[in-house]
């Protein structure tokens, strides 16, 4: 009755059209209320049906979980026991492999994002059969070769198999580990040992090297200088016919070792006096040379070491020149046959020269020679051969025509070989040159012709006394 009420008093005044218009607005409202109820209506009837369907599923999904759970935990596991191998470890060392010990760190998510990881990692990977035959035959190369190293450093190499892997492991210290712990801990047991060795080395060096040793080759270097220095007087007075003059050089090799021309003139001094700073230095260069030397061979002694490292030989090169129109120039540079043949023999000889002062005071000091001086002038003849005679060397030589008697040779016996066409003999006619003349020697007794060595034919052999 309020309602009718309120309603009858709201229209107090208005027009019948009016609440004919009202009327209609209140009835096309309804409608669409009407009309969004029904639609509402078949939504949750459609939302009911899909909340059915995807219950199912969730059920359904639920049931595979479950019936995969222990294949995946059994997947988790065979990736944590292949990392237990240590495999990860050493083919993958920038990734990060959980503690194989550790399962709680071996959740689903972690374990996932391993896999993936490494298959990302491992794409460009040859899985082909061959590739794995040949890894196959390197591992068992590498198996016996450690086995072999290990053995002889008085440890035990083994293999262990873990499935389809097989781990190569060592006892190293009563204490077994893999290979690449092995080459860790030796590299850290390197580093100590190298610590230890470098200050033993320096203590060394400044005690023994430094007194001893660079005294010693203090020595060495003045003797080879003077070496040379007399081998160049010598050379001086042996000029060729064109007047061309030899020299040796004996200076540092382009590639000596770093260091050297401070120290070696520290060691040359005459006086080898060396000052706490000398000394240092001096110090400083051999210990840098044994440590070059035992870088390039880790494996040899300490005895090959010293002896490749403080072998002053192998910092230096000789030079030949020759000093024409004025100036030294290289022997290597444009000159004739003779000149050519002059600067390579008559340097080596006077190395021979060198070389044989190291021997006993009446050890032989034989060179041989073959068609010796060929294309040289008669005059370089004369004083290259009186040049060996002036090092001291004795020489057996052949040669098709020389018969080396000129007056700068001191003695010579020569057995001059001849043949006939025809006749299967060679005849020797033995001569002696004394310095001023060539003259024939008795015929040998033919007891000593048949002890006698055969002799090339068509030679003839020489020999200094």
């Amino acid at each position: 009755m309020r309602a009718t009420y309120t309603e009858l008093h709201a229209t107090v005044g208005e027009s019948v059209a009016q609440l004919q218009a009202r009327l209609d607005q209140t009835s096309a409202a309804l409608t669409a209320v009407a009309d969004q109820l029904a639609r509402i209506a078949q939504d949750q009837l459609e939302a009911a049906a899909a909340q059915a369907r995807l219950s199912e599923q969730v059920r359904e999904l639920e049931s595979r979980r479950q019936d995969a759970a222990p294949k995946r935990a059994e997947c988790i596991e065979a990736l944590r026991s292949f990392a237990a191998t240590g495999v990860l470890r050493v083919g993958l060392p920038e990734f990060t492999v959980p503690d194989p010990h550790a399962p709680d760190q071996w959740q689903v998510t972690a374990a996932l994002g391993l896999a993936r990881g490494a298959e990302q990692l491992l794409h460009d990977v040859d899985e082909s059969d061959d590739a794995w035959k040949r890894v196959q035959q390197r591992v068992s190369n590498a198996t016996m070769e450690l086995s072999s190293q290990m053995t002889r450093h008085g440890h035990t190499s083994f293999m262990e198999q873990h499935g389809e892997v097989l781990v190569a492991r060592v006892r190293y210290l009563q204490e077994e580990v893999d290979v690449d712990e092995l080459a860790q801990r030796l590299t850290a047991d390197v580093a100590d040992r190298e610590r230890l060795l470098s200050a033993r080395e320096r203590e060394i060096l400044e005690n023994h090297l430094v007194n001893e040793v660079a005294g010693h080759l203090h020595e060495l270097l003045l003797t080879a200088e003077e070496q040379i220095e007399r081998m160049n007087r010598e050379l001086a007075d042996r000029k060729t016919s064109t007047g061309m003059q030899l020299r040796m050089r004996w200076r540092e090799r382009a590639d000596a070792p770093a260091g050297l021309s401070a120290a070696r003139r520290l060691m040359v001094r005459s006086d080898a006096t060396w000052s706490a700073e000398d000394r240092e230095a001096i110090g400083d260069f051999l210990h840098g040379r044994i440590a070059e030397v035992r870088q390039a061979d880790p494996t040899g002694g300490w005895q090959e070491h010293l002896e490749q490292a403080l072998d002053y030989r192998q910092w230096h090169a000789f030079v030949v020149e020759r000093h024409q129109n004025g100036q030294w120039r290289s022997a290597s540079g444009p000159a004739s046959g003779g000149e050519r043949a002059l600067a390579v023999s008559v340097p080596l000889f006077a190395a021979a020269s060198a070389h044989y002062n190291s021997a006993a005071e009446h050890a032989p000091r034989l060179i041989l020679l073959d068609e010796a001086f060929a294309g040289v002038d008669n005059d370089s003849r004369a004083k290259s051969l009186g040049l060996l005679a002036t090092f001291d060397l004795d020489v057996v030589m052949t040669s098709e025509r020389e018969w080396g008697c000129y007056p700068q040779v001191p003695g010579l016996s020569i057995a001059q070989l001849s043949r006939v066409e025809g006749v299967d003999a060679v005849g020797v006619t033995r001569w002696q040159w004394d310095g001023r003349r060539r003259h024939r020697q008795d015929e040998v007794s033919a007891q000593a012709r048949a002890a006698a060595a055969p002799v090339a034919e068509d030679d003839e052999a020489t020999l200094f006394g």
